[in-house]
């Protein structure tokens, strides 16, 4: 039997952890030179003890001690200080460690040949989020957007996953920059693990990107290291990276400042549009710049690569301004009680004008959850969010205070309902200064991404059952897609006339639409490549597309707190086993001469049904566990402790399996005494 522990040992392998202990002699120190109870300020503390002693000092001898115990002080808490900053730093540095441990790989990318151009789709297809992809012309490496995405149901504990970016850690130095498409997370969200492993490349982006970039590198301890470069999407320029030179040009998606990306290498030409729609009569952006797309078309495009998610949908996107118009009328109607709108808090266009409404409407906006308030600061720092002051406030209990609830809409995080998130904790009745009352709308201005229906649904049962009206994009246009329709991909495939085109972002079946949708317009079907995460596709100088045999081997990679790893690792596999059956823990406590059992056989177990029946479960188990232990060990004396607990395992396994038909995670646990 597979012994998940001694894998799980040699997963950690190489991750140093000595840098992390704390030196015992610098915290007696520390404490010695504390007296309990100590006045903190110096010179009160003194003069109280100087009071003490008044009549056997001179003031002269006074004030040598008073000088003599504040050198002491500041000297001890100067060690202090230092120690502290040293200790920080080094959790600091074992941290990013975790944060950028790739599994290694032996794997190499064959060799690009003169005068071609690579194309690699890292990840992005066959799911929706964690979007990379890379572009190589002679050694010159450009990397597309580096994002996160939710965890998969068998991604047991995961935060979210990231690309696997392992094979190209070998080739970092060659690698001239990110970048970056707009700002939502499924784009920009792995980057702090990204960038330090790949020697930090500089970063291009929009300003609003760039500005949600520098809050993630930020609380990452990773911003002062950085190279960001902001770019106008909006001016006609290319930005030159060695051997390419790169064009950002204006689209329209869910989020202000999203552009499109045109490559341009020696030998081909490359139109990028990760998530676009074409909204024509936005509320607060800009239209996209459909003049300019057909410019770049006219260069006789050798690839796109463009947007899948919405393919099968016919005809336009809603405008965001129809979602303005809808959440203005539900604000201006008023409710009983408070309005709480969930929302991305990346929806900035949403959030300005929801914002607009409540200044028409006379109401206060509170934001909740911590990337709301971030969000909407940092959009408002660089001009997207416009308000007077008094009318966004960040949500306070005292912060309501005398305003009627029918005057207040909290703006909140949580419209996926993850697990505590802003409007989860609401719900359960966690929130810190917002509790559902009977009167209460709940307005969810989203729709859940695949694979989060079931917790939406959870969290709105448990918000009707407060008391709450909700109100859904079912019943009203309250959210609208950022990814383009059937009708806008044909408008984008006609301006920019491709050679070749490869439907990206989004499951197979989201891209084969797209395909259709192509060929509808006389695109042939050999021009129209169906490509999956890690294959490799040359441009050949003549235009003509080449799929490599080679593909490049990607893993899942999870992120677990602050250390990665693979999805299909033994800790996912022992996380999925104690899921799908019990625990199991015996210790043995044996003499270290004899090897002869000490004492009761100690035993715990997780998870077990047998309610009534578990004492006399407890008892088969330890008599069967100690006759394996006394029986191997008089079969083979040198046995080696890891051996022993193996065949321990792999007999109490079999045994149980055979007894109650369960095959529960069994942890042997051996002391020597």
């Amino acid at each position: 039997m597979k012994d998940f522990f001694d894998d799980l040992d040699n997963e950690l392998k190489g991750v140093n952890t000595s840098n992390n202990s704390f030196n015992q002699d610098d915290i007696q120190i520390i404490e010695d030179d504390t007296v309990e109870g100590e006045a903190i300020d110096v010179n009160e503390s003194f003069t109280e003890s100087c009071m003490e002693s008044a009549e056997a000092e001179t003031v002269a001898s006074t004030e040598e001690k008073k000088s003599s115990f504040k050198k002491e002080f500041s000297r001890n808490t100067k060690d202090f200080k230092e120690w502290s900053n040293n200790s920080d730093s080094e959790f600091t540095s074992l941290k990013q460690s975790l944060m950028t441990n790739f599994p290694e790989t032996k794997f190499y990318l064959p060799t690009l040949r003169e005068g071609y151009t690579r194309m690699i789709p890292i990840w992005g297809h066959n799911e929706v989020g964690k979007n990379m992809s890379m572009y190589q012309y002679w050694d010159d490496i450009v990397l597309i957007d580096g994002g996160m995405q939710f965890p998969e149901a068998d991604m047991l504990g995961a935060k979210y996953s990231i690309p696997d970016i392992s094979f190209l850690i070998p080739y970092k130095d060659k690698i001239k920059g990110f970048i970056i498409t707009h700002g939502h997370l499924d784009h920009i969200g792995a980057l702090k693990h990204l960038l330090p492993a790949l020697g930090m490349p500089p970063v291009y982006g929009t300003k609003l990107t760039i500005g949600f970039i520098k809050k993630n590198l930020e609380e990452n301890n990773l911003l002062n290291s950085a190279t960001l470069i902001e770019v106008d999407q909006d001016k006609e320029e290319f930005v030159r990276m060695w051997n390419w030179n790169v064009e950002f040009f204006r689209e329209n998606h869910s989020i202000p400042d999203a552009t499109g990306i045109y490559l341009e290498s020696p030998t081909a030409k490359i139109v990028h549009t990760w998530d676009f729609k074409f909204d024509f009569t936005p509320a607060v952006d800009k239209p996209a710049d459909l003049a300019r797309i057909g410019r770049i078309g006219s260069r006789w495009i050798s690839v796109l690569m463009s947007d899948s998610t919405n393919s099968t949908k016919k005809w336009f996107t809603k405008s965001e301004k129809e979602i303005g118009i809808s959440l203005d009328h539900l604000i201006e109607k008023g409710v009983e009680g408070r309005m709480i709108i969930a929302t991305f808090s990346s929806l900035v266009w949403r959030i300005q004008q929801i914002v607009e409404a409540c200044e028409r409407h006379n109401k206060t906006v509170f934001l909740s959850g911590r990337s709301m308030v971030e969000n909407v600061r940092i959009a408002r720092d660089l001009g997207f969010v416009k308000s007077s002051q008094s009318t966004i406030k960040k949500m306070t209990g005292k912060a309501t205070e005398g305003i009627p609830l029918n005057k207040q809409v909290i703006i909140t995080t949580g419209s996926q309902g993850e697990e505590f998130s802003a409007l989860y904790r609401i719900a359960e009745g966690t929130h810190p200064s917002i509790e559902v009352m009977p009167g209460d709308t709940i307005v969810l201005s989203s729709t859940p991404i695949p694979g989060n229906e079931r917790s939406v649904v959870e969290v709105m049962n448990k918000l009707i059952k407060l008391g709450a009206k909700l109100v859904t994009n079912d019943n009203l246009d309250i959210h609208a897609s950022g990814h383009a329709a059937q009708e806008e991909q044909k408008i984008m495939l006609n301006l920019i006339r491709p050679k070749n085109f490869i439907p990206i972002h989004g499951e197979l079946f989201m891209r084969v639409a797209h395909k259709n949708t192509a060929m509808e317009l006389w695109h042939k079907d050999e021009n129209i490549f169906l490509s999956d995460n890690g294959n490799i596709l040359d441009i050949q100088p003549d235009g003509k597309i080449f799929r490599s045999k080679i593909q490049v081997p990607l893993q899942e990679i999870i992120v677990d707190g602050n250390g990665i790893g693979t999805a299909g690792s033994h800790v996912i596999k022992a996380r999925e086993k104690m899921m799908n059956s019990w625990v199991l823990v015996i210790g043995f406590k044996i003499d270290s001469k004899t090897k002869a059992i000490v004492g009761p056989l100690k035993i715990e177990t997780r998870g077990l049904v047998y309610i009534d029946e578990v004492r006399q479960i407890h008892k088969m188990i330890i008599k069967k566990a100690k006759t394996v232990y006394e029986n191997t060990v008089m079969d083979v004396p040198e046995i080696e402790e890891k051996d022993l607990v193996k065949i321990i395992k792999a007999d109490l396994e079999s045994y149980l399996l055979q007894k109650i038909d369960r095959e529960p995670m069994i942890i042997p646990i051996i002391t020597e005494v």
